[in-house]
């Protein structure tokens, strides 16, 4: 119960400083560009799938997701106010979760507001819309903001400095979103000859959050001889990068010292 009164607070008070409203406004204005620009600008005429919008919206979810949470607990930490809040019925695990939770919660809602509302502009818009394939890319963005949300989380629960945590959580949010494919191509050039890149080089570009689930992106598909290549093993490494940041974080904060 406690972890749940957290998370109410929290969504309360993202409600109240107009966070919510702010950051669902500007993602569904984003989104109604992105689908446009595709659609009508860049491929007019042709069929364009809704999985085709994937790495430019999963980049503006991850920074989202990142953003909401990095400072989620720091932030109280630095001011004194989780003392405050430790000092109710409230456990430091409590904390940790109910954040989560909070901050899981406000992507949600934005995520879920905006495809919502852009969907009837891209319904309009495109050749052939398929609402199966378009309600699976709103839940493949959903979990994406999710584990970022975690991630920052981590961050914000394990370092004591709110401006580590922002090193830590925005330069980890940074390299996934835009920088993965330089990473990938020097180590391309250094260790995979030519011809078809090996299993293992594969399954390094899914470990980005970004890609374990776009198949497409890390040259995933049907038939593959590594089971950590089928599609299915994005959601356990989604579930890693849930799971194993936030424990970690907790085990931190469970040991530190909140002065």
């Amino acid at each position: 119960m406690s972890t749940l009164l957290v998370a109410k607070k929290d969504v309360q008070d993202a409600i109240r400083s107009r966070t919510l409203l702010v950051v669902a406004g500007l993602f569904t204005a984003f989104l109604a560009f992105i689908i446009y620009y595709r659609i009508a600008m860049e491929s007019p005429g042709r069929p364009v799938k809704v999985a085709g919008l994937y790495p430019s919206v999963a980049t503006v979810i991850s920074v989202i997701g990142t953003l909401l949470g990095y400072n989620a607990i720091v932030g109280e930490r630095e001011s004194g106010s989780v003392k405050f809040l430790l000092g109710q019925p409230h456990a430091r695990r409590d904390v940790v979760v109910g954040k989560f939770l909070g901050r899981a919660a406000v992507v949600a809602v934005t995520v879920l507001v905006a495809f919502a509302v852009v969907g009837v502009h891209y319904a309009v818009l495109a050749e052939s819309p398929s609402f199966t394939a378009y309600v699976l890319f709103v839940g493949k963005m959903l979990v994406l903001g999710v584990v970022f949300v975690a991630i920052a989380i981590a961050f914000s629960a394990a370092l004591r400095s709110a401006t580590a945590a922002t090193w830590g959580a925005v330069g980890l949010a940074i390299l996934f979103a835009f920088g993965w494919e330089s990473v990938l191509i020097i180590i391309e050039s250094l260790l995979v000859s030519g011809g078809s890149p090996p299993s293992w080089f594969l399954l390094f570009n899914r470990l980005n959050p970004k890609y374990a689930l776009d198949t497409s992106a890390s040259g995933v598909g049907g038939g593959a001889a590594s089971f950590y290549l089928e599609p299915w093993f994005g959601v356990v490494i989604l579930g890693g990068w849930l799971l194993v940041p936030l424990g970690l974080g907790y085990l931190r904060f469970q040991r530190g010292d909140l002065a």
